[in-house]
């Protein structure tokens, strides 16, 4: 559906179906469903101005109208008086409406021939917005000064050999004195390697090119704006070739102020030779299939960014996972034992633990009577579903489902205490369902 600028808006010229094309189209009659919107959005018969409806409706309507250049050079020479408005030689029931809007058009600027209100109908939508010509603002826009003129970039930034990319330019609204009518009038040079245009160029964007061959390519536009030259290179396009199948995991450990290092290990396959593995930004070369990362405190999480290419011009990214830091020496949650001759009361000593938290237990057993298996246990109240518990501790696992209120001594044993110090580590639990547990010892 073409554009539209359905002037008018009034009873008589509902009679006298008037209508306005706007875009480069026929010019098309309004439909009985325009004049059905015409009719809602007119003028409300109590007051006689403007229903609610349209008062609403049109304050968004210019910036919309705005972002379409197209839409924007048809509405302002609509203002300017430089288009005139249509009319069906045909009235419907006045016989004597053509000749009044006959002569509205031989005085396009008189003000009898602006309707207040233009309803546009942008393409591919079947929403209605209106705009106002009598408003002061909607002639008005605010300029912020900038030297980039517009960028340029491929539809898609990775595509197959044998597939096809538009690439596109997008004007900069705030480059000094930027008018969207002008940028709509400008003429656009394109100029792409390495591939083939089926010569459907539309101004701002290229016609499709198709890339027989692998690699990276290129393109640029030449925009002439108010009479000037702005050259514009477009961000490149990378032309896969053999497709390349990777997987990447990482071996964590326990990570230290002293010994914090991760290392991560990328397996990869390709009907192409690999020739290069760039992590962070650097090839490393076609063996680097392992990378570290070395912390410089408990609590940072760090991701390593991977793309691995082939002699075949592929270029794969790869998603590695991130690892936290932990510091069995720096305890996210500590039970405290000192000189303790029995296991503490959950009233006496307990944690509210998030998710991914780890516990220890330090201290000191000071009685060598009773030698107990001590055990760290949950309770949880959900605030959401699913409820889910999971607690490790070594090679130790416990979980537990929960119902939909939460759970209760979810957990188990985690090691016998004996006369002297106590120091166990990396009691560890995940959950689901809220955001804390309450744990303690038993």
């Amino acid at each position: 559906m073409n554009k539209k600028l359905l002037a008018g808006v009034s009873l008589a010229a509902i009679a006298a179906a008037s209508f306005w094309a706007c875009g480069a189209g026929n010019i098309n009659q309004m439909s009985g469903e325009d004049e059905v919107m015409l009719r809602l959005y007119a003028l409300d018969p109590a007051t006689g101005g403007p229903s609610s409806e349209l008062v609403t409706l049109k304050n968004d309507a210019l910036t919309s109208c705005k972002e379409d250049p197209g839409c924007y050079v048809q509405y302002q020479a609509y203002l300017n008086g430089d288009e005139p408005v249509d009319v069906n030689p045909d009235p419907i029931d006045d016989p004597n409406q053509g000749q009044q809007n006959q002569n509205q058009n031989q005085n396009p600027s008189s003000s009898a021939s602006r309707d207040p209100f233009v309803i546009v109908e942008k393409p591919s939508s079947s929403s209605m917005i209106v705009v106002d010509p009598g408003d002061p603002s909607s002639s008005s826009m605010e300029i912020v000064s900038d030297t980039t003129f517009g960028t340029c970039a491929p539809e898609k930034a990775t595509i197959s050999k044998g597939e096809s990319v538009k690439w596109k330019f997008s004007p900069n609204s705030k480059f000094a004195g930027f008018d969207p009518v002008e940028v709509a009038k400008s003429v656009y040079a394109w100029t792409t390697t390495g591939g083939v245009d089926d010569g459907t160029q539309k101004s701002t964007s290229s016609g499709n090119i198709t890339y027989a061959a692998s690699g990276q390519f290129g393109a640029s536009v030449v925009v002439t704006y108010k009479g000037a030259n702005y050259p514009i290179t477009c961000s490149p396009l990378q032309v896969n070739g053999f497709p390349i199948t990777c997987t990447c995991s990482v071996d964590g450990g326990d990570i230290t102020d002293d010994a914090g290092v991760a290392t991560w290990t990328a397996s990869c396959t390709s009907q192409a030779n690999i020739t290069g593995y760039t992590w962070d930004g650097t090839d490393l070369g076609a063996t680097a299939e392992t990378y570290q990362h070395l912390f410089e405190k408990k609590g940072d999480t760090y991701t390593p960014k991977l793309s691995v290419a082939n002699d075949d011009n592929t270029v794969q990214v790869v998603e590695c996972p991130a690892v936290k830091a932990t510091d069995s020496s720096l305890p996210d949650y500590l039970f405290t034992l000192e000189d303790a001759i029995q296991i503490p009361s959950k009233a006496d000593q307990s944690l509210n633990v998030k998710s991914e938290g780890c516990m220890s237990i330090r201290g000191k057993w000071n009685n060598s009577g009773y030698n107990p298996t001590i055990k760290v246990l949950c309770d949880m109240s959900a605030t959401s579903s699913p409820v889910s518990f999971t607690m490790t501790y070594g090679t130790k696992t416990y979980t537990k489902p929960g119902e939909s209120w939460g759970f209760s001594n979810a957990g188990g044993e985690i090691a016998p205490l004996s006369n002297g110090p106590i120091s166990i580590d990396n009691i560890c639990v995940t959950f689901t369902g809220a955001e804390t547990v309450t744990c303690y010892l038993q």
